[in-house]
């Protein structure tokens, strides 16, 4: 597998919401690129992803019909909770749990503003990328060396 292969496998990898950023990072350093580059590398495709999220959810909801759906599904007092402290929780904190694809979907179709979602998405690639990859290698480095300690005992 060439160089290049490889990052792109990363960035696949990264904006997929069934993979996401804990299975590209170790992804590519175990394609053995360098683990600082593949954390920015994956912050950066999350952080794009969301913005085009983002930007699709706000032009589908120029078109009628999917606007009177969104605003069916809103409630003042929970686009009052999303504006407020609920925002930066959600975006911040929400994406170890849920993912960050589904909270920005989540999100927008409340009523969340547009750029204040992407501003929390900045914050959150910028954040969660370096905590995601940590998580990721050392549970890595654990699986492996628990697969080394089982295969000793054979």
């Amino acid at each position: 597998m060439v160089l290049a292969e490889k990052w792109l496998a990363v960035v696949v990898a990264t904006i997929t919401p069934l993979t996401g950023r804990a299975v590209a990072i170790p992804l590519g350093v175990g394609f053995g690129l360098p683990s600082t580059w593949v954390f920015v590398v994956a912050g950066i495709s999350n952080f794009i992803l969301a913005g085009a999220i983002i930007l699709l959810i706000d032009r589908l909801e120029h078109i009628e019909a999917v606007r009177r759906f969104i605003e069916k599904k809103r409630g003042r007092k929970m686009t009052k909770l999303i504006e407020g402290k609920g925002l930066p929780y959600a975006v911040v904190l929400g994406p170890l749990v849920l993912g960050t694809f589904t909270v920005i979907l989540v999100f927008q179709a409340l009523g969340a503003d547009r750029k204040r979602m992407l501003a929390y998405s900045l914050v959150s690639a910028l954040i969660l990328t370096p905590l995601i990859g940590w998580i990721a290698l050392e549970y890595k480095n654990a699986l492996a060396a628990l697969l080394h300690g089982m295969s000793g005992l054979r």
